[in-house]
C-alpha cells in the first residue's frame, strides 16, 4: 500500500512538473524557441523529441520524462 501511495504521489508531482514546464514555455519566448528547435531537430532526425524536451525541462529545474512528452503530444 505504501508503494502505491508513493508511486501515486510521485506521479502527481511529475504531472505537476509537466504542467509547470508547459506553462513556463508558454510564458517565455526564448524557451519556446528552444522547444521549437528540439521539435525541428527531432523531426529531421526521426527521433529524440521526448528526450530532448525532458532534458530541456531538467535544465530549467523541472522533472519530466520522455514518456510524458509523448503522452501529451
Amino acid at each position: 500500500m505504501v508503494r502505491i501511495l508513493r508511486a501515486t504521489l510521485n506521479q502527481e508531482k511529475t504531472m505537476t512538473d509537466f504542467q509547470s514546464f508547459r506553462n513556463a514555455v508558454l510564458e517565455n519566448d526564448d524557451l519556446q524557441e528552444q522547444v521549437m528547435s528540439i521539435i525541428n531537430t527531432a523531426t529531421a532526425n526521426g527521433s529524440g523529441l521526448g528526450d530532448g524536451i525532458a532534458t530541456l525541462a531538467k535544465t530549467h529545474g523541472f522533472t519530466i520524462t520522455s514518456d510524458e512528452v509523448y503522452a501529451h503530444q
